[in-house]
Formats: C-alpha cells, sequence, structure tokens
C-alpha cells in the first residue's frame, strides 16, 4: 500500500501539476473570468457546492487579523486566484467572531460547533483556508493557515483540485 502512494505521488509530480500549471497560466495572464471574487455566506456556499458538485472552500478570517487583511488586499484580489476560485471553487467568508446560526447536516450550529467540525483535532488560527472536497459527504478537510502570496495560493489550488479527483476514486491522500 505504501508503495502504491508513493507511484501515485510520482505520478502526481510528474504529469498532473505540470499540466494543470500550463492550464492556470492562462488564469494568471486575467483572460477570463469575472472581475471580483464571488463570497457566498456558509448555508448558501455550501448548497451552492453541493449542487454545482464543486470544492467548498470556506476562508476562517475576523476582521482583526492582520494576516487576514494581507490574504484580502493581495492573495484574493489576484486575477489568477478569482479565476481559478470562481471557476472550481465556491467560496464562503466565515467569521467566527460573529454570532449567527449555521446549517450543517441538517442541524443548526453555532460558530463554537462549526469550527470544532471544520478543524476536528486541528488548531485553530486565522486565516485558514479550509477545502472540502465533497461537501455533501462528511470526508476529512484538508486546511492550511496562515498568509499565502498569490503563487502559492494558486499552487495550492492546483493541488486541491488534483486531490479532489483521487478522493472521488477512493484514494485518500493528504497535503503534507
Amino acid at each position: 500500500m505504501v508503495i502504491f502512494r508513493v507511484l501515485v505521488l510520482q505520478l502526481f509530480g510528474m504529469i498532473v501539476i505540470p499540466l494543470m500549471a500550463q492550464k492556470s497560466d492562462s488564469c494568471v495572464n486575467g483572460t477570463h473570468g469575472n472581475d471580483t471574487l464571488k463570497w457566498y455566506s456558509f448555508n448558501e456556499g455550501h448548497s451552492k457546492a453541493v449542487r454545482e458538485n464543486k470544492i467548498l472552500m470556506i476562508n476562517v478570517s475576523t476582521t482583526s487579523c492582520y494576516a487576514c487583511k494581507l490574504m484580502d488586499k493581495h492573495t484574493y484580489t489576484n486575477r489568477g486566484v478569482i479565476d481559478t476560485l470562481n471557476k472550481y471553487f465556491v467560496c464562503v467568508y466565515f467569521n467566527p467572531q460573529i454570532e449567527s446560526s449555521y446549517l450543517l447536516n441538517g442541524n443548526k450550529v453555532t460558530p463554537k460547533e462549526l469550527i470544532k467540525y471544520l478543524f476536528v483535532d486541528e488548531q485553530v488560527a486565522y486565516p485558514t483556508s479550509v477545502f472540502w472536497y465533497h461537501p455533501e459527504s462528511e470526508e476529512k478537510h484538508c486546511i492550511r493557515s496562515g498568509f499565502m502570496e498569490p503563487p502559492i495560493f494558486l499552487k495550492l489550488l492546483l493541488a486541491t483540485r488534483a486531490l479532489r479527483s483521487f478522493s472521488a476514486i477512493g484514494i485518500n491522500l493528504q497535503m503534507e
């Protein structure tokens, strides 16, 4: 099983990432897509991601977080990031400091309960990008915390899309 995972990761590195990188070059140049990133509430975004069979990206941040402001100013305004997220993801902005109720698996939950569900055993940090490959199921999410410059974030988005494809066929790979 370990040998199989190593072979799959090697194949991924040699074939899939270069092909996806070629596709993303046109996005970086801003040749298509919308001018702004479309953000949804958690409830609306989760439903839309399920309906459209897209990855749900949850931006967990607060208004008082400096690194969150950097992501908003530099990363989420980048043409390539905007095009990639609008095309392949449904984006949710979630501020756990705002009291509200959210629908999760048909149940109303508080911000604290949603944080606990999203982060499981992970340390909560801001900003955090939570990638939920198949929001219609309760599978594990991919979590990446901290500010990321646009080129690094674009690589993360490409890897996330590829890992979703593997998870769809029953192969569970983790980004480490």
